[in-house]
């Protein structure tokens, strides 16, 4: 997501100097200039991953293979690398050179791992995300310089920098720490920020601190900000491709005969329709449903797009109960789908 704005003058001042170049521009200056090719090991196909994988099947793999990790070793999990994040790491640096997001991902399991990997590693993939106006890898270079991470020194107006540019870009936790970092000596920029995240409880508990003045000055804020946000439909739209990927590689990783036969585009339209529905079904929103919702399209029909369930009123009560796990419900529908007329 890709968006042009000044910094705050003061940081401007202070970090980049005088010169023609945007600011952003700036600050994408001191960060490393390297390519993917230098900053990308080689890494061999795995069991769930190989090269010649289109990145959407890839990034969602790696994704899974992470929650894998998760739920085997809990909260040791980053004492050392699993063979669960052995294999990610090979399926996002594949995923790489054709989806900068899997980058965000890569630098926080390596660097949250430094017994296994090189600090380097988890900082060069941060950086170069971060030139590409990736907000989680904007808002990983906060954390890294607000308290000097991975053999970066500490940096509170480089940290502040990447920070507000995090939030311009649509990192809503970094929004919400643009609110609580200015909220103590600039209340006008929070009040700003707290417009931008729609905090009606926050926007009252600033507006009995501020003054007529700034409250004013806050709307000029405001109205400024606005100007330089990401668009929602893009932060939406960017949000609704990680949901693809993740679904796919849900399916991908315990039932990939799911997609028997499909090309990548047909299976991108496949696990969309599902991604879509969660829109539409406020109750369907899980993952554990939408690979239920998968697995019992094809009981009814074992090619193309998926069914649509909802007409069957005993089918949606079951896609709707997110206490019943993928087996059981799966299990009560081949019961309903029995009993239907031939």
């Amino acid at each position: 997501m890709k968006c042009r704005s000044a910094l705050p003058l003061i940081l401007f001042a202070l970090l980049l100097g005088c010169d023609a170049s945007s600011p952003d521009e700036k600050l994408n200056r001191t960060l490393p200039d390297l390519s993917l090719e230098q900053i990308l090991p080689k890494v061999e196909a795995s069991p769930y991953c190989t090269p010649d994988m289109d990145s959407e099947l890839l990034l969602g793999l790696g994704m899974r293979l992470i929650d894998e990790d998760e739920v085997l070793y809990g909260p040791a999990r980053t004492l050392m690398a699993s063979k669960e994040i052995d294999m990610a790491r090979s399926c996002l640096i594949m995923a790489a050179p054709r989806s900068t997001s899997s980058l965000c991902i890569l630098g926080k399991i390596v660097g949250s791992r430094q017994r296994d990997y090189d600090k380097s590693e988890a900082f060069n993939y941060a950086a170069y995300a971060a030139k590409k106006n990736e907000s989680c890898a904007e808002a990983g270079l906060y954390d890294i310089y607000n308290v000097g991470k991975l053999d970066q020194p500490p940096n509170k107006e480089l940290a502040m920098a990447w920070l507000e540019r995090a939030a311009r870009h649509g990192d809503q936790d970094s929004q919400q720490e643009m609110v609580r970092s200015s909220e103590q000596d600039n209340l006008p920029q929070a009040y700003a920020w707290a417009r931008t995240l729609d905090n009606a409880q926050t926007l009252d508990a600033l507006k009995r601190k501020m003054s007529p003045q700034q409250m004013a000055e806050g709307e000029q804020h405001y109205t400024r900000l606005l100007s330089q946000l990401t668009p929602k439909k893009d932060i939406e739209q960017a949000l609704r491709q990680d949901l693809i990927a993740l679904g796919t590689g849900d399916l991908y990783y315990s039932y990939p005969e799911v997609f028997a036969g499909m090309s990548p585009a047909q299976r991108h339209a496949f696990v969309a329709q599902l991604v879509d529905m969660q829109e539409l079904y406020p109750k369907f929103h899980t993952r554990g449903q939408l690979v239920s919702y998968a697995l019992i399209s094809r009981l009814v029909q074992s090619t193309g797009p998926a069914v649509d369930l909802w007409q069957n009123p005993a089918l949606q009560a079951l896609l709707v109960d997110d206490d019943l796990s993928v087996e059981d419900t799966v299990a009560k529908a081949k019961a309903i789908l029995a009993k239907r007329k031939p």
